[in-house]
């Protein structure tokens, strides 16, 4: 436990032991994670309430399974790529504008709203199948949100988008509520999905027509 020693940066020389498993930097001054390389077996990392701008230097940590990094300055996540360990993450309290979370099992959503910068959440790919919990857990201001390729079933569920007030890019796409059946091979989703959230732009891709937004009128 480094916390609150004042420190500005990791020395080029600093090892943690084979048997050191977690690292806490919390409450100093560091402004990158510098010179982490020679601890390859840390499992759990925390700096948080840092001046961290960036995170590139986790990538050499693959064994890593915690990484809390709350109250920094990170505008950007990077290199989590490399973490195919990596179970519990806290970037809550930074400056992320756009957070890629696709691909990953998500079956639902946690709680989002103190990343207040947030703008692009891709949650694509996931196996999400309720949005409930979206004005509880997104920012209100998000402008661009994927949610294609999850497992919603019930097109009613795009009601809870409506407190995204900013939302300007939605993509529902390849979920099974949006999906022609054989007694309903041409559905279009699109009006009803505008009655709610009246900011849209391009939904799925292609630009929100005027057309569609008198259908929506007759929706709403």
């Amino acid at each position: 436990d480094l916390s609150a020693r004042g420190m500005q940066k990791l020395d080029p020389n600093f090892t943690c032991s084979e048997d050191t498993h977690t690292l806490i930097l919390d409450r100093n001054n560091i402004m990158k994670l510098d010179h982490l390389e020679r601890s390859p077996g840390l499992q759990q990392l925390s700096v948080a309430s840092n001046r961290l701008v960036r995170m590139m230097g986790v990538s050499r940590l693959t064994e890593l399974r915690v990484l809390n990094l709350p109250n920094n300055s990170i505008g950007y996540i990077e290199g989590l790529r490399d973490l195919p360990h990596l179970k519990w993450l806290n970037l809550s309290g930074n400056n992320i504008k756009h957070l890629d979370l696709s691909d990953n099992n998500i079956s639902t959503l946690g709680d989002l709203t103190k990343l207040l910068a947030l703008k692009t959440l891709l949650l694509h790919g996931n196996s999400i199948t309720t949005l409930r919990t979206v004005p509880a857990h997104l920012p209100a201001q998000l402008s661009i949100l994927s949610l294609a390729e999850n497992e919603i079933r019930d097109l009613n569920e795009v009601s809870h988008l409506a407190p995204l007030h900013e939302l300007e890019q939605l993509s529902i796409m390849s979920n099974p509520c949006v999906m022609a059946t054989p007694s309903l091979p041409s559905f279009d989703y699109r009006p009803y999905v505008m009655s709610w959230c009246l900011s849209l732009k391009v939904l799925d891709g292609y630009v929100v027509t005027q057309k569609e937004l008198k259908a929506e009128w007759l929706y709403s």
